[in-house]
């Protein structure tokens, strides 16, 4: 009753003609929107990545911790520091270091001595404040070109002659460290192109100039961590959830025959860009038709035809954290009775692996419920995939035989591909585990059929 009266004092006051259920519908949307995060750029504490870095050392025990940032810009975007590095640190200053005692946690910062025109041009990085070390929770901050000798003198701590770096693949926004793998291998096989990676060559060097340090990787330890989301995370994720729900919902409405393919990814890059996230997890899929069956397809170029279906795959970043969203539908606004019946089995299919995820659950468990629905709707299974981790990186770190523990967050992603029948159907949405199940945090955007067609027919 009471949105009810609130709903007719807000079309008494919109001064014009406006239905008592839209304007419910209205005043639902404004609370819905209104409840969430106060400041669309969250970012975080100090406090969250020294936090990290204990419980890092709590794994570890021993030894030192290397890890270094990015190196160079991100060419033509907006720049975005190595993941591993950033986890850490919260820093963003390019050509930084860090060293972590691997048994006390005590961190020490790297940085480049910049020069006058740098800072000018560039702004200043933490080597310019006073009081950094105290703010951020390093022990101390120093020049870049202190590092080797503090390295030399670190030799003769207990302990010490064990060196934890990254000796696995780095991920970015939109690669996992397979995906980098595979990349890597591909490039590989051009005999012109063969020269090795910056981590490899980091690697190296350590092993040149530090002879008498064994090194190990730490990414399984960093990969452990970084699976379970930390409260903050979850924050920023639930915010990035619901404004990337909310740029699928008004790329659909716009969508219609004759339009492109571009025109729903620019409507949905606006309202990224607009509350706040910094930018796109992953390039924008928007493909229609034929172009549906390919997974990748990124050109977004394509006009929209009438009897199609439209697969847009596309979700936004924020604070380094990324969702993963998709939706399917119908260009024109209806389905035909073929889409109709692998849409009700894929959709079916992910909301019986949602409900299936609580901790303690396996992975392989939940992809038999998914496989069932498949084989009961007369599909083959081979599609009825569970989904994958997100996180710093889309396709995020972390290991998949371990059961669903409360603070994971993934992608459930069942999917159909019928390739001979022009036929592509993904339903996919962000979900973080919680205590008694699973939190979907892109619900937003609509995909039971009614829904989703009236949002398409407005």
């Amino acid at each position: 009753m009471a949105v009810r009266d609130a709903a007719a004092a807000l079309a008494r006051r919109a001064g014009r003609t406006l239905t008592l259920h839209r304007a419910a519908a209205v005043l639902v949307l404004a609370l819905a929107w209104g409840s969430g995060p106060s400041a669309e750029r969250m970012g975080y504490p100090p406090d969250e990545f020294a936090a990290r870095r204990a419980r890092l050392a709590k794994a570890l025990q021993r030894g030192t911790v290397v890890l270094f940032g990015a190196t160079t810009p991100s060419p033509g975007v907006r720049f975005r520091q190595d993941n591993d590095f950033f986890y850490l640190t919260g820093n963003e200053s390019l050509n930084a270091a860090l060293v972590m005692d691997g048994a006390t946690a005590e961190a020490h910062l790297f940085l480049p001595k910049l020069s006058p025109t740098e800072i000018r041009y560039e702004g200043p990085n933490w080597l310019e404040a006073p009081d950094a070390p105290r703010l951020y929770g390093f022990r101390s901050i120093q020049p870049l070109a202190a590092m080797p000798e503090f390295l030399a003198r670190r030799r003769g701590n207990a302990g010490s002659e064990l060196l934890w770096t990254r000796l696995s693949e780095r991920d970015t926004v939109n690669h996992g460290r397979t995906d980098a793998a595979i990349s890597t291998a591909r490039r590989l096989t051009n005999p012109f192109a063969q020269h090795p990676t910056e981590d490899a060559l980091r690697v190296a060097a350590l092993r040149e100039q530090f002879p008498y340090y064994t090194l190990q990787d730490v990414t399984p330890h960093l990969d452990r961590l970084r699976l379970v989301k930390t409260p903050r995370e979850i924050e920023i994720l639930r915010y990035n959830g619901r404004v990337s729900a909310e740029a699928i919902r008004r790329a659909i409405a716009v969508a219609a025959p004759g339009r492109f393919e571009y025109e729903l990814e620019a409507e949905a890059t606006y309202w990224l860009l607009a509350h706040g996230l910094q930018g796109a997890a992953y390039p924008a899929i928007v493909a229609s038709g034929p172009m549906g069956n390919r997974w990748h397809y990124e050109d977004s170029g394509r006009q929209m035809n009438a009897g199609e279906l439209v697969v847009m795959d596309y979700a936004g970043s924020l604070d380094y954290l990324t969702v993963d969203i998709t939706r399917t539908w119908p260009v024109s606004g209806r389905f035909t009775d073929a889409q109709l019946r692998a849409y009700r089995a894929v959709l079916e299919a992910q909301k019986a692996i949602i409900a299936a995820i609580r901790p303690g659950v396996a992975r392989e468990a939940v992809r038999t419920v998914a496989e069932d629905v498949f084989r009961r709707h007369g599909f083959d299974p081979r599609y009825a995939y569970v989904g994958h981790y997100v996180g710093l990186s889309v396709h995020d770190v972390g290991d998949w035989s371990l059961p669903f523990e409360a603070g994971m967050a993934m992608a459930i992603e069942p999917i159909l591909d019928i390739p001979d029948e022009q036929l592509h159907i993904r339903i996919e949405d962000t979900i973080v585990v919680t205590p008694t199940g699973a939190e979907v945090l892109t619900a937003e955007a609509p995909k039971d059929v009614e829904a989703l067609l009236s949002l398409r027919r407005r």
